[in-house]
């Protein structure tokens, strides 16, 4: 048997859920919790297998308590249910929970889910990963006129200081814009930047 904790402020939720995991022979719902102290609190108690954690809680952002709750115990799956966009997805990803669920879920899907999460907890599943990975890279790839401009500023060699006093900028300003570049690349210094920039066709 899998044992489950429920954390939402929603009681329609609770009400929704609880009959459905109480339809399946191989779930137990061994507690309820609609803030994030009281997930916590139940969690520590009864020490469930899973704990799905639904995107409304009263005193807690609830990436950050199933986060906490999958550091706490990397043995335990924690599942997310939310509003199903792309960039909650890739934030419970980089979060190292279980899976991510919309809230449009069939119930084979929400049952497989957390079936899967619970023997792997450590193997993130979620639908439409690959699209929402895919979107997020798009995105993070796309550079500004001026974060292109100090791309190229970047590839001559050129000092931040140089940068500053061609843009007619303050140099906070430049590294500001140097640190987004980095960021949209996933680099993380000059060089990573410039070969990562090439592969994408950006230099």
């Amino acid at each position: 048997m899998t044992s489950l904790v429920i954390a939402s402020a929603a009681t329609l939720v609770h009400v929704g859920l609880s009959a459905t995991l109480g339809a399946a022979p191989d779930l137990v719902l061994v507690g309820t919790a609609s803030t994030g102290a009281q997930a916590r609190t139940l969690v520590a108690d009864l020490d469930p297998d899973l704990v799905l954690i639904e995107s409304h809680l009263y005193d807690e952002d609830p990436l950050a308590l199933a986060a906490g709750l999958r550091q706490d115990a990397p043995h335990r799956g924690v599942v997310l249910i939310g509003a199903g966009d792309g960039q909650q997805t890739v934030a419970a990803l980089e979060a190292g929970l279980s899976a991510y669920l919309p809230s449009s879920a069939t119930v084979e899907m929400l049952l497989a889910t957390i079936r899967h999460a619970a023997v792997a907890p450590g193997s993130f599943t979620a639908p439409d990963l690959a699209r929402a990975l895919r979107s997020r890279y798009q995105e993070r790839q796309t550079l500004s006129p001026r974060e292109g401009e100090v791309l190229r500023h970047l590839r001559t060699g050129a000092s931040l200081s140089h940068i500053a006093q061609t843009l007619l900028v303050s140099e906070s300003t430049v590294k500001t814009y140097v640190s987004r570049v980095y960021d949209k690349l996933g680099v993380h210094d000059r060089t990573q930047a410039l070969a990562a920039a090439a592969r994408v066709g950006l230099l």
